[in-house]
Parts: C-alpha cells; structure tokens; sequence
C-alpha cells in the first residue's frame, strides 16, 4: 500500500513541476529605453506595444520577478504582457501611461 501512494505521490509531484506556463499575453512589445525628456506629465520609460493604433505608451515599473533591471538594461528589450490604461489622473490618460500586469522576456 506504501508503494502505491509513493507511486501516485511521486507522478503528482513530477506532473504538477513539468507543468508549463499556461499563462497567455495580450501583446507583445518593445521597451525602447528610459524617457529622457521626462515632461511633467510622463513616465520613466517608453514602450512600443505591437498591434496597437496608438502604441507610444510609457510605463514606470515592471512587476515584481520580471528579471530585468531597469537601470542597466541594454534596449530594447522584447517582451509578451499583460497590461491596462492608467485611468487615475489627467496625466494618465493624456500622454498614454500603462501599467504591466505580466509578462515574459521575448516573443
């Protein structure tokens, strides 16, 4: 009997560790590098998100664990992700800055 849940123990382990992403993105994208004009209404970075009409967006940070750092990032960068429109002030919406809910290195 020890056997049998060892077995049935062992192959959900090695199933649930096996398991790839399954997570999908919206997009994909291109980090083109610090905002260097830095407008009082702006963000720290601008992004080019594919197959979008209007795709000059900026975006302040990546989440957390995304594996790249910023500060010394060679650009651009290609990304998959998920985001959305900030909506929560008039700089927001005027000159286009997200937020990254997700995302993955390359596409």
């Amino acid at each position: 009997m020890k056997k049998i849940i060892f077995i049935l123990l062992s192959t959900t382990v090695a199933f649930v560790a096996c398991k790839k992403s399954s997570t999908t993105y919206m997009n994909t994208a291109t980090i083109k590098g610090p905002n260097l004009t830095m407008p009082a209404c702006g963000a720290a970075y601008l992004i080019t998100i594919h197959g979008i009409a209007d795709s000059g967006a900026q975006f302040n940070t990546l989440p957390s664990g995304s594996g790249i750092d910023l500060s010394t990032a060679t650009f651009p960068i290609n990304i998959r992700l998920n985001w959305h429109h900030n909506t929560g002030n008039f700089c927001d919406t005027a000159v286009n800055i997200i937020s990254i809910d997700a995302m993955a290195n390359g596409y």
